[in-house]
């Protein structure tokens, strides 16, 4: 089943559009409900709309009996600007999940079965997000995460980002480094607290010459803090047809 639902935000100060997948009259076996949920955050310079058109978001609901939650992310990197009105990771990570569990009661409640993913921008996003919520998300998917965006805005060329919106989006360099933004910190900060870490999920193309320096860099990391990661590899690049292609697998990673 296909929703798409408007939404008056408290947190973007506006209305703005999801669209929802639910385990149920496609053709498919229907799911038992309570479901498990994916909230699915798109990447810089796509929308919503695009990611449920023209990724198989709603054979994978149907086949892993999974509800799936698509906002908009308006090239925000899931950042909260309240001198702008724009708090598009309190809108993410807290307001979509109360907002979606109100209106669609066959959502899970359960923090074991929510989890949050996303691709490019909207991997790094759900990382950010997931690992700063460890009681609402319990696994976290990176489809080619843009996971440290210091090295992303140094990038030139074909589908880069501006390097002036590091700035008006991080602060700048030096706030970032020191900032909770930056997953390290984030990673950091969760083993301190005693809290369980989300398990985790990440791929990225071969070719990917946008974000898989950073992958690679950010895969390492977490080898060396002993923080337990399922990582794919495959000939591709930042694009479509890869995602469709590893798409199944972090879906079978989520149901575990």
């Amino acid at each position: 089943m296909y929703i798409r639902l408007t939404v008056k935000s408290q947190m973007l100060m506006r209305a703005t559009d999801v669209h929802v997948f639910l385990p149920c009259h496609d053709g498919y076996p229907d799911a038992k409900a309570p479901y498990p949920t994916l909230y699915f955050l798109p990447g810089y310079s796509a929308s919503a709309e695009e990611l449920a058109t023209c990724l198989p978001l709603r054979q994978m609901s149907a086949l892993f009996g999974m509800a799936v939650v698509i906002p908009e992310g308006e090239n925000s990197f899931y950042t909260d600007h309240p001198e702008r009105a724009t708090q598009h990771g309190c809108y993410v990570g807290d307001e979509l999940v109360e907002i979606t569990r109100t209106l669609l009661p066959s959502l899970s409640h359960q923090p074991q079965n929510t989890f949050i993913g996303g691709i490019s921008m909207g991997g790094y996003g759900a990382a950010v997000l997931g690992l700063q919520r460890p009681d609402t998300f319990s696994r976290i998917a990176m489809l080619s995460p843009a996971i440290e965006p210091d090295r992303l805005f140094e990038k030139t060329g074909e589908g880069a980002v501006p390097s002036t919106l590091f700035d008006a989006l991080f602060g700048g360099a030096e706030r970032y480094a020191a900032s909770l933004l930056n997953p390290r910190n984030a990673i950091a900060a969760l083993k301190k607290s005693g809290k369980n870490l989300p398990r985790l999920y990440m791929c990225c193309g071969r070719q990917d010459w946008l974000v898989r320096d950073a992958c690679l860099s950010f895969r390492d990391f977490l080898q060396e803090e002993g923080v337990p990661l399922c990582y794919e590899e495959g000939d591709g690049q930042h694009d479509i047809p890869y995602w469709d292609d590893r798409l199944e697998s972090c879906f079978r990673f989520l149901r575990a």
